[in-house]
């Protein structure tokens, strides 16, 4: 095991103030090791950064086929965005869809990331509802996936849900590898979330972005996922935000998802 290097220094004046240690890796979809450094084997939570991974199971149970998707449906699938007047548009316009409202989401209610739209709240004297939480979109494709098995969308966040069940095979398939009872918690917006090696998640990334080692219907599900995230960028994220900045820098050819 090696010991994970310092990779940033915080510098206040000419005095390191601080130094934070991590590790990296860089791979191939074959599983090659092109770069990294630190302890790759280390299980971590990935936690919103494979928020595409999980919107996998949207393709795996004919979701996608069952409500016609649009794109920026599908980027607020992938997103943590933050609770701007388009995303709770957007995210309450996906659920209409599907004849489903606010109501029905479990993610719970926080207030806006995106500090001009907290103030709006606040200026209008209203109160944050789930169309706000930063996974909603997330919530409402897992919606989606729920009625197109043909399950009870209650309790769709419960591990033992159906829902949860697809998610966790999507992102089993993605990685290549098993994700375990011992190393599962629950994220902030309230599913199931798996730690396992960075090294397997950089391989399921790897997989994800080409489409290679991914049979033909997950790979073509990974390419619509990578075009309406880069196509929509401000809905996976929001104002200001380095993975909307990154992405409208690179113009489609990156997609950028952190971990919220």
């Amino acid at each position: 095991m090696d010991a994970n290097p310092v990779l940033a220094e915080a510098v206040r004046g000419n005095w390191v103030e601080n130094r934070h240690r991590g590790a990296f890796v860089v791979m191939d979809a074959t599983g090659k090791v092109i770069a990294s450094s630190g302890d790759i084997e280390r299980p971590v939570f990935p936690r919103s950064a494979i928020k595409s991974m999980q919107a996998l199971a949207i393709f795996d149970r004919q979701a996608v086929e069952r409500f016609h998707h649009s794109s920026e449906e599908l980027a607020l699938a992938c997103a943590s965005h933050h609770g701007e007047d388009d995303h709770v548009t957007n995210v309450a316009q996906f659920l209409g869809r599907m004849g489903l409202s606010v109501a029905d989401l479990e993610c719970g209610a926080h207030q806006p990331t995106n500090g001009t739209a907290r103030e709006g709240l606040r200026e209008r004297h209203e109160e944050p509802s789930a169309l706000h939480n930063n996974c909603s979109g997330k919530h409402a494709g897992m919606l989606s996936v729920a009625l197109a098995m043909g399950v009870p969308t209650v309790d769709y966040v419960k591990r033992e849900h159906d829902v949860q069940r697809a998610v966790r095979a999507a992102v089993e398939l993605v990685i290549g590898e098993g994700l375990t009872e011992d190393r599962c918690g629950t994220d902030g917006c309230s599913i199931p979330t798996w730690a396992a090696p960075i090294r397997a998640w950089a391989h399921g990334f790897a997989r994800m972005a080409t489409g290679e080692g991914l049979d033909a219907g997950h790979a073509a599900g990974a390419r619509a996922l990578f075009d309406a995230a880069t196509r929509h960028p401000h809905l996976v994220a929001g104002t200001g935000h380095l993975d909307t900045l990154v992405m409208e820098a690179f113009g489609g050819r990156v997609m950028q998802k952190g971990g919220a």
